[in-house]
């Protein structure tokens, strides 16, 4: 079973992100795709017969990442899934093990997640969808429908005849909501997700204060936004996650400028 992790990087070294501390540097995997959206390339000195490396000036973000990485698949011809992966994201260092295990435990499933939590023992995905106060879910090992949750990007495994059955990733959504709308559309052709028995935690390292720069990340936030509401089997979800994070941010800046934005851009 030959897993091919994508490491999205952006202005970040690769042996100082939590997906190579925790993970790829005490795993044995055959190949690595190190995908950076940086404005000028970091990172290609580490490319090497195991580590392949491109630079996207452009900044196609994750979408982009994913995609190409499930080109570089077919091109290798022995990559039997895709293995996502952000700068963040912090994993025990078992996991891809535990990962082929259950992927050749559970040969009709076609993805495989783990737990991720934040600020301590909070869960942050999977989260329930459909309206709810409380978004994450805190599961235990087993199978799931991807009806009733989604998993967010980060340490999710998937297979690649899976992914290419979707058609990949919508390049319009260069990074906020991506995930819920590939995993959105895999569960209408692959209904049920692996939680495997493994525990992630999201770091969240940008902790942003500067209103103009989290006025900057909120209009690239609904860029994203605006092309996944016209996805109808997540629409809805959208629009109330959209909602929470203007109202979050005007409470916590007490600034008017997010709900202007909000207002003129997205409704």
């Amino acid at each position: 079973m030959n897993i091919l992790p994508i490491v999205v990087l952006y202005n970040i070294d690769y042996r100082a992100t939590n997906a190579y501390r925790t993970l790829l540097s005490q795993s044995n995997v055959k190949h690595i795709l190190l995908y950076e959206n940086s404005p000028e390339p970091q990172n290609q000195c580490y490319e090497s017969p195991a580590v392949c490396y491109y630079h996207d000036v452009a900044n196609g973000g994750v979408s982009a990442a994913y995609d190409y990485g499930a080109d570089l698949a077919a091109k290798l011809g022995d990559v039997d899934a895709l293995l996502l992966l952000d700068e963040d994201t912090q994993f025990q260092p078992d996991y891809l093990s535990r990962l082929q295990t259950a992927m050749t435990q559970h040969p009709d499933i076609s993805l495989f997640v783990p737990q991720v939590l934040y600020a301590g023992k909070k869960p942050f995905s999977p989260i329930h969808r459909g309206l709810r106060i409380k978004r994450g879910a805190l599961l235990g090992e087993g199978s799931y429908s991807l009806k009733r949750y989604l998993p967010v990007n980060s340490g999710a495994c998937i297979r690649l005849s899976a992914f290419r059955q979707v058609g990949g990733y919508n390049p319009m959504i260069r990074l906020d909501f991506a995930d819920f709308d590939f995993f959105s559309r895999l569960a209408e052709v692959s209904a049920t997700f692996y939680r495997v028995d493994s525990i992630a935690r999201q770091s969240f390292s940008n902790e942003e204060t500067q209103v103009d720069k989290l006025f900057r990340r909120f209009q690239f936030y609904l860029e994203g936004a605006r092309v996944a509401r016209y996805n109808r089997l997540i629409s809805s979800m959208v629009a109330v996650e959209v909602l929470r994070h203007v109202l979050a941010l005007t409470l916590r800046t007490r600034k008017w400028c997010f709900l202007s934005e909000y207002i003129k851009r997205f409704l």
